[in-house]
This record gives structure tokens, C-alpha cells and sequence, in this order.
């Protein structure tokens, strides 16, 4: 049974890093295509920026995804 819950917990933790990667990713093109960021400051401001984001998100969004991945499953 923990097994199970830790596999569900580590598949969704791999769904939600390429879903929050994709998404960061689409972000950042989308503001290096507009020249959203002048300096090089803040260009590195966004990276940063980023990041957090993505290390903030993913955990959460794996519980989110696991969530769905048992509901699916029982």
C-alpha cells in the first residue's frame, strides 16, 4: 500500500515538473520575444524569478496529481 501512494507521489511529481518546466518555458520565450526585459538585471531578475516558481509549484502540484492518478486508478 505505501508503495502504491509512493509511486502515485512520484509519478506526479515527475507530470508536474514537466508541466511547471513547459509552462515556465513558454513564459520565458514569450518575454525574450517581446524584449520585455531591457537590462541584463532584469533578465536575471526573471530567471531567478523562475526558479522560485518552479521549486514553489512542482511539490504542490505533485500532490495535485496524485490526487487525480488515485481518483482515476480506484
Amino acid at each position: 500500500m505505501l508503495a502504491t501512494i509512493y509511486r502515485f507521489y512520484l509519478l506526479g511529481l515527475a507530470m508536474s515538473a514537466v508541466v511547471v518546466l513547459f509552462c515556465l518555458l513558454a513564459w520565458l520565450i514569450y518575454r525574450v520575444a517581446r524584449r520585455l526585459d531591457k537590462t541584463k538585471k532584469e533578465r536575471q531578475a526573471l530567471l531567478y524569478e523562475a526558479f522560485l516558481i518552479f521549486l514553489v509549484t512542482t511539490p504542490i502540484l505533485s500532490f495535485a496529481f496524485m490526487a487525480i492518478m488515485v481518483i482515476f486508478m480506484a
